[in-house]
């Protein structure tokens, strides 16, 4: 049998046999694992690092801890166990920087006889009967003092089928009866619910290293996206909004809406939320695609792909997410492959191609690669590609629609927009958001916590998933806010900050560190979607009222039925006015 200390002899050497891969996560990671054969190894895995990469104990100061039983590590490394099982399960805890966990397969797959995820199909079959029986047999985190409690008879699925129906009315009828804090099961997981002032405020107050935002997001996207996709990446969509890149972004923004507003022709009908998700993959894919990804002779293929794959069908449709589950997510994993054959033959196209940029998004995206042979190269590529997209793009072709739908709905501000220019579109968008949104926000807990609300503080234990729901506390927090009125925002700023209890009740991009990454980027490309827009055609509406599709619990809301416009050219398009940036 392997032990833990004979994995990292090895990493050492093939750390020295190639030096540049091994520090391509550019981190020091230290392992703490117990049991038998365990103890402390630190790797140092910094750019520019040497031999040795291994140290016993304590070496530099780390950037995440991963801590794991040394039988748990065994399996792990030898790909008897889903890595992203055991982060989700807390067979595996990781203190510090959590994205940087999304490294350990390309570190542990290094080394030869060793792999993350590389179990055969007969003992994973094994694995998936073993997880649901003990899914279903598996004794709830505990919470003390322990709230109201909303479950059903029905072992493992509980609440599950009242709240995908209608979520947010569920967790309204739920307040209620139960008051602002309480416990629901469903689907095998305990939801602790907050929804009062002091509740929701400490909530966002979370650290992510002991209640992770990041590993709750997964928790739902696993069910639907093949979990091996998120194994490895080397560019994730923080990454990319946290640099100073968002005038590239919009510079493909402006390409991308000319491309498709000049495509409609005089006069003609669309619908607003399909038209708005293919100028999103258009844009998405021209910015971190590279331009050939973003060509109509690609586009059509790979948005197709992106459909059969889209993540944020967990949020927006969860019986779809338990179908791909109980087809093993076949039709997922075809599209996923199918993404990867065309971003392996536009690679091998790629140095003869005229529209290569050597300091664009898609070469760096590629850079991070380097030295990984073929094929692992092109699909680690393509994965990254995938992932940056579904996570940049799955709610801001619905926050453009709402928008549109919005201002047909509120012709005071067509007539602001070809007057004024596009800058009045920031208040009206993030209104709109407002009224529009479905997210829940989820906090995985890692380690034990506690949480306080006006009465009680609790103490809740790793595995349960901290709550609220953002289409409940939006529209409750203060009188009138059950509406839509535009001079509820300048700007990004929530004009009626001091008539809440806790800024945090009203949401459109998040709060603190949990602040979406994109917000600026989205902004913007809202405003000079819909600006172009409405400054070259005249739009009349098709459709009666729609409203937010009632089962989505999670993202901006899509809509409950088409929504259809006409359009037609103006006769004499209005100047481009300020605030286009």
């Amino acid at each position: 049998m392997h032990t833990p200390g004979e994995f990292f002899a090895a990493f050492e050497e093939a750390a020295r046999d190639n030096p540049d891969a091994a520090t391509q996560p550019d981190a020091v990671f230290k392992f703490v694992l117990t049991g038998e054969n365990g103890g402390t190894w630190t790797l140092n895995l910094k750019r520019g690092a040497s031999s040795p990469f291994v140290s016993t104990g304590d070496g530099p100061t780390e950037d995440a801890s991963i801590h794991v039983s040394s039988d748990d590590w065994v399996a792990l490394t030898t790909g008897e166990m889903n890595p992203m099982r055991a982060f989700m399960s807390g067979k595996v805890r990781v203190d510090g920087d959590l994205k940087l966990a999304v490294n350990l397969p390309n570190v542990v797959n290094m080394v030869e006889g060793y792999g993350i995820g590389t179990r055969g199909p007969i003992s994973a079959a094994i694995a998936r009967v073993r997880g649901a029986l003990s899914a279903i047999r598996r004794e709830r985190p505990s919470i003390d003092p322990m709230p109201p409690i909303v479950s059903r008879r029905l072992p493992w699925v509980g609440a599950g089928r009242a709240l995908v129906r209608d979520p947010t009315e569920f967790f309204t009828n739920c307040r209620e009866r139960l008051g602002d804090t309480f416990l629901v099961d469903a689907f095998g997981y305990r939801l602790f619910c907050l929804f009062s002032p002091v509740g929701v405020r400490n909530l966002w107050r979370l650290p992510e290293e002991t209640a992770s935002k990041a590993l709750a997001d997964l928790t739902l996207l696993s069910h639907k996206v093949p979990i091996e996709l998120f194994e490895g990446r080397r560019t994730l969509p923080h990454d990319l909004f946290a640099r100073d890149d968002v005038e590239v972004y919009l510079d493909h923004l402006h390409k991308a809406v000319e491309v498709e507003l000049s495509a409609l022709g005089e006069s003609g009908s669309l619908e607003l939320f399909a038209f708005t998700k293919r100028l999103a993959h258009r844009m998405g894919l021209a910015s971190w695609g590279g331009m050939s990804a973003a060509s109509d002779e690609q586009l059509d293929a790979l948005a197709a792909h992106f459909e059969q794959l889209d993540a944020s069908e967990s949020f927006v449709h969860p019986h779809k997410a338990l179908l791909a589950v109980g087809t093993r997510k076949r039709r997922e994993r075809r599209a996923m492959h199918a993404i990867e054959a065309i971003f392996a033959d536009m690679l091998r196209e790629r140095p003869r191609s005229a529209d290569v940029n050597d300091s664009d998004l898609f070469t760096r995206i590629c850079a991070s690669w380097d030295g990984v042979p073929s094929p692992a190269r092109e699909v680690g590529i393509a994965r990254d590609v995938i992932v940056v997209q579904m996570g940049s793009q799955s709610n801001l072709f619905a926050a453009m629609a709402w928008t549109l739908i919005f201002a047909l709905r509120h012709p005071s501000i067509v007539e602001q927009i070809l007057s004024e220019g596009d800058g009045v579109l920031d208040s009206f968008s993030h209104e709109s958001i407002r009224m529009s949104q479905r997210s829940i926000v989820l906090r995985r807990v890692v380690s034990p916590v506690e949480v306080a609300d006006e009465n009680a503080t609790y103490r809740v234990e790793p595995g349960t998933l901290i709550a609220t729901m953002l289409s409940v506390t939006n529209q409750s927090a203060a009188k009138g806010l059950d509406q839509f009125d535009e001079k509820n925002y300048r700007g990004a700023s929530f004009l009626r900050a001091n008539d809440l209890p806790a800024r945090e009740l009203v949401t459109t991009y998040g709060h603190g560190k949990h602040t979406c990454p994109a917000h600026r980027f989205s902004t913007s490309a809202i405003r000079h979607s819909v600006g172009e827009i409405f400054r070259r055609y005249e739009l009349s509406a098709e459709f009666d009222q729609p409203l937010p599709l009632r089962r989505q619990i999670g993202g901006v809301a899509r809509a409950d039925r088409p929504c259809t416009v006409r359009y037609v050219a103006r006769r004499q398009r209005p100047p481009q006015r300020g605030g286009q940036r």
